[in-house]
């Protein structure tokens, strides 16, 4: 135990003894480093924060109001069970589908989105699958989705823009060659129809925060999502904005989701009553006209399985995200982040800033900054996500700073230990050199203090009496705080007068003359000597005549 007491006594005392220059930089040039590293290479703590930026997406003040054109047909539990006496368990022949299609176009929708793929034919009802894929030929509003499967597959896939013309963004000229893997839809009527990915990527945690809009390919095509189809067919002139991006490759193709308030939204209307309305029996709710609405078919049942954590919920429909996704790529709204290098680059700024603040000032300076600089710019982070099309992402530089500057902090507080300490043993006779101040020597003018020794001599040491005050006390003796002395070997301290004298006087009000020390010199004897020498700073009033 005594041991390693000691081991750590002399590890402080080295570290203590480090320049403040040189401890300063030394850790702006370290987190410098692990920020580029970090970013580029790791990428541990680079990017979205992911718990703080979950947090703010669901405290957000400000947020944009659901599309009231979209609406989802939702496969509930509640229809799965009304619907099961007659045609069994989910899936349902695929001719109810069928009814329900052609129901929905004959109200004239804006956009009919199928989440749901049609990748297995049914062999219990070839019929259902005819009558469907012929309702999806008829179709003049359907988009369906399609599975993406990993890029490194694409090579050896077959898959074309001629089997699957509905799929590439941007269709107009001469069809791409690129072969792209995924998982195609077995209906013709459906292949030949309007197509869209609709994977969720999620982050590393699980948690779906982003949507991939459209996906590019090897050769420069990109293939479309399934909002950007809908986008395409309801507002050319918007989707060209995305064909732009795509083939210039400069946005990243996964984008943060601009989340609405609440998880479950969007108004939804039981498939059982759509399709109980479209047999033309009576629907056990109301279901409103769908003329004009882009309609979501959709499962929320928990036993289908469609479900993604996301910042708003553990248990978020897919539906529901595929909704909020669309609802942005049609209103345009984008959140945006910063690319990685200016990240690093603010994170990098604000280490070189606050090393430039305590060459300047003292770490003393930056203690109110501790707390409210990190909580300032995680502040400012969360402001941002309250409307602005960009996310000011500056979590990494939040940590970064919190924990540069609790090591300055510790580092200052061991230098204090190192220069406050008695001078080290000598044979020469030692000289106190006392000073008084108008105010308490607190920790911004004691840093100052010890630079001036440390800089002009280095041999001397320091004398106060301790002024720290723990929040929220304050100083029970500041007359006795406002004293310090400067001590050292007699010769040191004389040499070193010239240099000190201006750098003192900038902190002191009056200083007096060096007194020196005859007897032994141990801790008992130099603080005798110290109080000796402060207490010839008389107040006026006590002066001998």
């Amino acid at each position: 135990m005594h041991f390693a007491a000691r081991t750590w006594e002399r590890i402080s005392r080295r570290i203590g003894a480090l320049p403040a220059r040189r401890v300063t930089w030394g850790l702006v040039l370290l987190f410098s480093g692990w920020v580029l590293l970090d970013v580029w290479v790791f990428k541990l703590t680079g990017g979205v924060a992911q718990s703080s930026y979950d947090a703010m997406v669901r405290s957000r003040l400000w947020v944009a109001a659901p599309d009231p054109r979209v609406v989802i047909i939702d496969i509930d539990e509640a229809s799965l069970a009304r619907m099961a006496p007659e045609f069994g368990r989910w899936p349902w022949p695929r001719d109810t589908l069928a009814t329900v299609l052609d129901h929905l176009e004959r109200q004239q929708p804006a956009a009919v989105v199928w989440d749901m793929v049609f990748s297995d034919a049914d062999r219990l009802s070839p019929g259902g699958d005819a009558a469907f894929s012929a309702a999806a030929q008829r179709s003049a509003h359907s988009h369906f989705s399609v599975v993406r499967l990993p890029l490194a597959n694409d090579a050896a896939s077959q898959l074309t823009q001629a089997a699957l013309p509905g799929l590439w963004l941007g269709r107009a000229g001469t069809p791409t060659a690129a072969t792209v893997a995924l998982i195609p839809p077995v209906l013709p009527g459906v292949a030949s129809s309007r197509l869209g990915f609709n994977n969720g990527y999620v982050d590393a945690d699980g948690v779906l925060r982003r949507y991939r809009y459209q996906e590019t390919l090897a050769d420069g095509s990109a293939i479309q999502s399934l909002p950007l189809s809908v986008l395409g067919a309801m507002d050319s002139g918007a989707i060209n904005a995305y064909v732009a991006r795509a083939s210039a490759d400069v946005y990243p193709q996964d984008e943060l989701v601009a989340w609405r308030k609440s998880a479950d939204i969007y108004p939804r209307i039981p498939f059982a009553d759509v399709f109980a309305q479209a047999e033309g029996g009576s629907p056990k709710g109301a279901v409103p006209s769908f003329a004009g609405k882009v309609v979501i078919i959709g499962a929320t049942a928990p036993s289908l399985h469609d479900i993604h954590p996301t910042p708003l919920s553990p248990l978020h429909a897919g539906v529901d995200a595929l909704a909020t996704a669309l609802d942005n790529a049609l209103n345009q709204r984008h959140i945006r982040e910063l690319p990685r290098g200016l990240q690093a680059a603010l994170a990098i700024a604000l280490c070189v800033g606050l090393g430039l603040w305590v060459q300047f000032d003292s770490v003393a300076s930056l203690a109110p900054a501790l707390l409210a600089l990190p909580a300032t710019l995680v502040a400012i982070s969360y402001v941002s996500l309250n409307g602005l099309p960009v996310f000011v992402d500056l979590n990494l530089a939040a940590g970064l700073a919190l924990v540069f500057l609790a090591l300055l902090r510790v580092w200052s507080t061991l230098r204090r230990d190192y220069w406050c300490a008695p001078p080290p043993h000598t044979t020469q006779a030692l000289a106190i050199w006392p000073w008084e101040r108008s105010k308490p020597w607190l920790e911004g003018p004691l840093d100052r203090l010890i630079d001036a020794v440390e800089r002009h001599a280095p041999t001397c040491r320091v004398v106060v009496c301790d002024a720290s005050i723990p929040w929220p006390a304050t100083l029970r003796w500041p007359e006795l705080a406002r004293f310090a002395a400067v001590v050292g070997p007699h010769q040191d301290v004389l040499a070193a007068r010239k240099a000190l004298t201006p750098a003192l006087q900038r902190l002191a009000s009056r200083c007096g003359e060096p007194v020196v020390l005859d007897s032994a010199t141990d801790r008992r004897t130099l603080a005798h000597g110290v109080l000796a020498a402060w207490s010839r700073f008389q107040p006026p009033e006590f002066k001998n005549p």
